[in-house]
């Protein structure tokens, strides 16, 4: 199967476009297109991956993503067991990088939208009071027409470009060097990773999947995951352990063991190294964290 690298989104006669996207899991193919994107995760658990960005997500995540940024959202294993009842819904939004012109965002009145169309070219997520408003105007924007969801948009984009409740996700300086079929090779490598990080990962085995050898391979992969492949795969473990510390339901070893990892003392160097905690550290705060809110 091959996977286009670009996805075009919108037509030459919209100015954006809104989706409720319900499905028994995300689209699992690694892509980027022309328009920003905006999105709120309604049902669904997995991995999120903007740029060189890895991390969890869950309900009421909120992103933006700009122009040529690659990413996907990854539905965890779960969700493409055969027979699973499990199902994901997305509130997206698509709108064109023309909707504001360069002029247009020099203007003082225009500060903070220019900010926020800056950062989204590294991606940016949102938390706190901020998602619940744009929960709200998501769920408003289907039902208005016209010059009306012209400005529902730009409320939308009003409150988070005002928000200061968020994270920028790709490395200062991303680029984007994807050509030609890279895109379905990364899907390939991407979809090896998340099926056998729980196991030995074998770089032979990954780099004979795309023809390659061991040398070529680790030198394709690295500019344009912005990260050796190494890195990557500990991410994708570190942010398995992640969720898995969450749930309270195992212990450091055993999900260091559940992870991939054969030492949990390289789990610990790992995970310190990636989330610049220990894994107690984490797990002692956000379930502090947990405990306040109820």
């Amino acid at each position: 199967m091959s996977t286009p690298n670009i996805e075009k989104t919108l037509t030459t006669k919209e100015t954006f476009i809104f989706k409720d996207l319900v499905g028994p899991y995300f689209n699992p193919n690694w892509h980027f297109h022309s328009e920003f994107q905006i999105s709120f995760i309604v049902e669904g658990k997995g991995t999120r991956f903007v740029g060189d960005h890895v991390h969890s997500f869950e309900e009421g995540d909120l992103v933006i993503t700009g122009p040529s940024l690659p990413h996907l959202w990854r539905s965890d294993d779960k969700y493409f067991e055969k027979g699973s009842k499990l199902s994901t819904r997305g509130l997206v939004i698509y709108f064109d990088q023309q909707l504001f012109n360069e002029s247009l965002l020099d203007r003082e009145e225009f500060y903070n939208l220019n900010k926020l169309v800056e950062n989204a070219s590294r991606g940016i997520e949102f938390y706190g009071v901020t998602r619940a408003k744009i929960k709200s105007l998501f769920l408003q924007i289907n039902f208005k027409k016209g010059f009306q969801r012209i400005l529902k948009l730009l409320e939308i984009l009003d409150v988070l470009a005002s928000s200061e409740e968020y994270n920028l996700l790709s490395s200062p300086g991303y680029v984007n060097v994807f050509k030609g079929d890279d895109a379905e090779k990364m899907r390939l490598v991407y979809e090896y990773v998340m099926n056998n990080f729980k196991t030995k990962i074998s770089l032979e085995e990954v780099s004979m999947m795309l023809n390659m050898t061991t040398t070529s391979f680790c030198r394709y992969f690295k500019p344009r995951a912005n990260k050796t492949f190494t890195r990557f795969v500990n991410e994708i473990r570190i942010g398995h352990a992640r969720k898995l510390l969450l749930e309270d339901n195992l212990n450091i070893s055993q999900i260091s063991y559940e992870c991939g990892f054969n030492a949990l003392s390289n789990f610990n160097r790992q995970f310190k190294s990636i989330t610049e905690m220990s894994p107690h550290e984490y797990r002692g705060l956000f379930l502090n964290i947990k405990s306040s809110i109820s």
